[in-house]
Parts: structure tokens; sequence; C-alpha cells
């Protein structure tokens, strides 16, 4: 076994964990680092000079040494070497075969040749074979032993520096995402990295150093801008370009290049990245004809489109905004939505309800249309309607208002409306002379034709008197009981006229008014139908206008006939009062209940007629019907008093 000496101190070998001939060198160099140093010498003097020359500048050495080959071969088996100093001339082998079995084990350990034979020939043999240096065992050059120690440890750590970096260099090559390239001028591929292979689709990075750089290029054009800028500035940045898959597909790819000069070689190199953008660019595109197709719609939208962001400002005017509102797009983007567009009185209520919204993700106006007031350039207000929409881009929210203008269609509700007054004013209109008709008609038949019959009936009844006196005959006596029929006759004659008159226009509604008309309309109704009614007035006065009262009644006598007709009613109760200068009546009855399709049906135009009535005197009839709970008819009038009552 190789005896081991540090400074006089015995070893057993290299320290675990020191680098050396079978492991790394170290990465700096230094008077005080730890070395662990091999001498191959068979002369114990020569050896235990090494040892003086060396410590003397490395004082933290530790030697192993190896006089034999049984020494030389454990020694070699042990790893950790920094260096080796060997003799060329030993008894069982030379200096050169000891260079070549440490070069075998360790590589990167340098090997010096301390020696006092030899010549140049075996110093340039033994240079050819990797030895680091050559000192000569003379007083004059024991001097320079340690000097070359220092340079061979330095020159071993910058080898191994460069390996690592080109380790680094081949790894971030090999395994970077991005396709990297070195070309020369003439377009041949020095080196491409595997990423660039399988972008541009060939099997392996032999077939695209076959390939031609420059056919690689879709646009000719494209590819002389790529070389002039290369050329002009020796870098370029970001150009994008289309270029040929293996397979004829093609792809966009952004490169960035660089030229490289070797004086050396008198070479030159273009060298760069390729990244392929396809995706990007699709995207671009896509986004292109998406904004394309945004714009189309902006542009030749009906209604006004308008954005703003989270802080009210407007972001998108289209045209129909500039024609609604009379400005221009570039005046108003960037400000603030209310400052331009919302009434005064409305700005405050827009921005709580904007604040509101961002802070609780509550708004009742999100996704319904609602109807608002609107602001024109001129400071004219008019009707909008609005529908707004949350656009969520990844970022603060936006928000995208679809506005129209309804000042047409609020003039045409309007004129609807007032076509509607106009149609319930001819309604009341034509009721009014109906029933202006039928009280002349009534007068007609109760005066004239009443007064015809009675003159008939006096006229009759001298007649008989007189033919009593003439005397008697068969024919005398037959015509006088004729004569005393006629009269019985006449008598039902004019309880018909009455009774015609009475029912076109009853006398008590205009003579008494309408409390007297519902009880008396209530007597006939129960005569006639056999149905009990019940009347209970909370009236104590009531001196209603004629049109109110004949409204009402009427809307009475319309309840009592759908009773009769559909209620199959046993009882009737009917409910008159006065409440909050409104007359109330009620009709309530115990039948089978009216239900919600027949009071909607074809057959209600009799309600219809009721509810028409009401709404004329801007009142309302309201019909309630519980199937087998009978129904209740409710009349709410304003009151509004009759003339002579308003003098009084």
């Amino acid at each position: 076994m190789a005896e081991a000496e540090s400074a006089g101190r015995p070893l057993g070998g290299p320290q675990s964990g020191s680098s050396g001939c079978a492991g790394p060198v170290r990465s700096r160099i230094a008077v005080n680092d730890l070395l662990n140093i091999l001498v191959v010498d068979d002369n114990p003097d020569d050896r235990a000079l090494i040892r003086r020359e060396i410590s003397r500048e490395f004082p933290n050495c530790q030697f192993g040494q190896a006089t034999n080959p049984r020494e030389l071969s454990q020694s070699m088996g042990a790893a950790g070497w920094d260096l080796a100093v060997t003799d060329f001339q030993l008894r069982w082998t030379d200096g050169i075969a000891v260079l070549l079995g440490v070069k075998a084990r360790g590589p990167d350990c340098p090997v010096i040749m301390f020696t006092g034979s030899g010549n140049e020939e075996i110093a340039v043999q033994a240079m050819k074979a990797g030895l680091d240096d050559y000192v000569l065992k003379s007083p004059r050059h024991y001097a320079r032993l340690a000097s070359a120690v220092h340079m061979a440890l330095e020159r071993a750590r910058q080898r191994k520096a460069l390996r690592e970096a080109e380790t680094r260099y081949h790894s971030l090559f090999d395994d970077v995402p991005v396709g990297l390239f070195r070309i020369v001028q003439d377009g041949k591929f020095v080196d491409a990295n595997p990423a660039l292979t399988e972008m541009l689709g060939y099997p392996d990075r032999e077939s695209l150093l076959a390939a031609e750089t420059m056919n690689l290029f879709v646009d000719a054009k494209q590819r002389r801008a790529f070389l002039l800028a290369l050329k002009r500035t020796g870098m370029i940045r970001l150009f994008e370009a289309q270029f040929y898959r293996r397979d004829g597909r093609i792809i966009w790819a952004e490169t960035n290049a660089r030229v490289i000069r070797n004086d050396r070689e008198g070479t030159t190199y273009y060298e760069g990245s390729l990244e392929d953008i396809t995706m990007r660019k699709d995207a671009e595109r896509a986004l292109r004809e998406s904004e394309a197709r945004k714009g189309a719609i902006l542009n030749s939208a009906i209604d006004a489109i308008i954005t703003i962001d989270e802080r009210g400002r407007i972001t998108e005017f289209n045209p129909a905004a500039e024609k609604m509102f009379g400005r221009v797009r570039a005046d108003v983007v960037n400000q603030e939505l209310a400052e331009v567009l919302i009434p005064l009185s409305l700005r405050d209520k827009h921005r709580r309800g904007l604040e509101r919204y961002l802070a609780t993700g509550q708004d009742v106006m999100l996704g319904r249309r609602v109807e608002l007031t609107a602001m024109r350039a001129d400071g004219k207000e008019f009707p909008v309607e609005l529908a707004i929409t949350r656009v969520d881009l990844g970022g603060p929210p936006l928000f995208t208002g679809f506005v129209r203008d309804i000042t047409e269609r609020k003039r045409a509700e309007k004129q609807l409306r007032d076509s509607r007054e106009q149609l319930r004013a001819l309604a009341a209109y034509l009721q009014s002379v109906r029933e202006e008709e039928r009280s002349r008609i009534a007068r007609e038949v109760h005066d004239e034709l009443g007064q015809a019959l009675t003159g008939l009936k006096m006229d009759l009844a001298w007649l008989d008197k007189k033919i009593a006196e003439v005397g008697t005959t068969d024919e005398l006596r037959q015509s006088e009981e004729k004569l005393k029929e006629l009269p019985a006759r006449v008598d039902t004659i004019i309880a018909t006229v009455r009774k015609i008159a009475t029912e076109l226009r009853p006398p008590v509604l205009d003579d008494l008014g309408l409390q007297a008309a519902i009880e008396w309309q209530i007597q006939e109704f129960e005569k006639r139908t056999g149905i009990s009614c019940r009347f209970h007035s909370g009236l104590k006065h009531l001196d209603l206008d004629q049109e109110r009262a004949t409204a009402v009644f009427r809307i009475f006598q319309e309840t009592l006939t759908n009773i009769v007709r559909h209620a199959q009613a046993t009882q009737v109760n009917i409910y008159l009062r006065e409440e909050s200068d409104k007359l109330i009546l009620e009709v309530q009855d115990n039948g089978r209940g009216m239900t919600g399709r027949e009071l909607s049906g074809t057959r209600s135009l009799g309600l219809l007629g009721m509810r028409e009535r009401a709404t004329v005197l801007d009142g309302e009839v309201n019909i309630i019907g519980r199937q087998g709970k009978g129904t209740t008819v409710g009349v709410r009038i304003p009151i509004q008093r009759s003339a002579e009552s308003q003098k009084k």
C-alpha cells in the first residue's frame, strides 16, 4: 500500500468528498485549498522534494504516493486526486504509462512530469498524450514546480468550467421549447435543436440540416427582408414570417437572429431562434374578424349601442348613438355617461346605481328592458328604452347598453289613449242619446198614447150611456155587451203602456232618485223571478247628477239580468253606500259563481258594457266569482252632485 503523508503526517488517502482524478476538479484554486496530490516516484528523496516544494505554495496539501505497480494500482482506484506528479524513469514503468493510466481513470486530473531523465522528444510525446507540464529535477527548476502545479490546476479548472458551460448550453439548446438554429451564409444549417426539428415537421435533426433554409420561407420578399436586415444591422428582432413545414403546411413564426463572425476561421454564421406563433396569428385573425363583425354590427345597428367602464366612462359610441344624441363619438369617449347623456335630475341616481352594483353585484336593470329619460346634446329630454348587459373580458367589468328612442312610440301610445278616450266619450254620448230617446219615447207613450186611450175610454162610457137610453133590441143588447167589454180592454192597454214606459226609464229614477229606483227595481225583480233580495243602504240623502244615477242604475239592471240568466241563485244582497266621495254599489248572489273563463269569454259583453259605463265616469266595476260560492259585483263611481243639489 502506498505511503500517504501531509506535511510530515501520514494519510490514508484522499479525503472523502474532495475532487480529483476520478471526480470533479475544483472551480477555484487558492493556496489554502485542501489538495489531494498523488506522487508517483520510486526515489524517497525526490518524493520529499516534491512535497516540500509544493507545500510551500499550498500548505494545506495531502499527499499520497506510489512506489511500485501495486501501490499505483491501488492509488488509481481511489477517487479524489486533484493532481498527479510522476517521474519519467521508474523501475517498473515510465511516466508516459503513468500519465495514460491517470488520464484513463480521471481525464480531468492534471499530470505533471517531474524528472531528471528524458529529453525534448519525450516531453513533446508526453504533452501530446495530455501532460500538463514538464519540470526538470534540477535545483534551478525546483521553484518552478509549485508554479507548474498552480497553472495545471487552474487550466484543469478552466477546462471543467468550459465543459460544464458547454453541457449547460447543449442542455439548454436541446431542451428549450423554442426553435434554435445556426446557419452559414449560403443558407445551410450548421445546427438546429429538437424544438426546431419538430416545429418544421422533420423526422430528425439530420434531415433538417440537409434542408435549404431559404426554401423554408413562403414569401421570397420576406426572405430578402430578413437577410437584408441581418446584413445591415447584424441583428433582427421579432421578425414575423410564414414558413413551410416539411409536409407543406404553412406556419407563422417569429424570428430573432444575429450575425456571428469567427475571425479565426474566417466564417460568418447566422444564429437565432424561431418560435411558432401560428396560434397567436390565428387568434389575432379571429380577433380582427370579430372586431370587423362588431364594427359592422355597431355601424349598421338601428339602436344606439353605448359601452361604459366600471367608472361610468364611455368606451364605445356607435353611429346610431351619434345620430340619436347629436354627439360625435370622439367627443364623448372617455367622458362620464352621466354628464353627457343623462338629465341633471337623474344623474345622482345613475351614479348610485352603478356604485351599488359594483359593491353588491345586485342591479334591477341588468337583463331587463326599462324605460328612462335621456338627454340630447341640445339639452332636450326624450324617452328611451334601455337594455343593459355586463361584459367580462378578464378585467374590470364593462356595461353595454342598447338604447332605443321611443319618442314616436310614446306619441303613438298617447294617440291610442286619446283615441280610446274619444271612443269612451262617444260611447257615453251614444248612451246619453239612447237614454234621452228612451225618456222621450216614455213621455210620448205615457202622455200622448195614454191620453188618447183615456179619451177613448171616456167616449166609450158616454156611448154606453147613450145606447142605454135608446131602448133595447137584440142587436142593441149585443152592442151594449160589446161596449161594456171595451173599457176593460182599454184598461189593459193603458197598463201595458205604463209598464213599457216604466221599463224604458222608470219615472222613479228621475222623480225620486237612484236609491228609490233601485228599491223599485228590486220589487219588480222579486215579483218576476221569485228570487229573494235584501237591500242595505247606508245613504241618508244622495242627489246624484242624472248621468251617474243612470249609469249605476243600468249597471244594477244588467247585474240582475245576469243573475237570472247565469247565477242559479236563490238569494241576492244589495249594498249601497258612500265612501270617500265615491258611490259604492255591491251586489252579492249565492249562485254557482262565475269562473275566470266566463268573466273573459265572448259571452261577457254585458260585463264589458258595465265596465265601459263605469270607465266613462272614471269609475270601475270589479267582478269576483268563486265557484259554488256565488258572485260579487262591485261598482265604484266618483260622486258628482246634481246641479240643483250644488245650488243648495
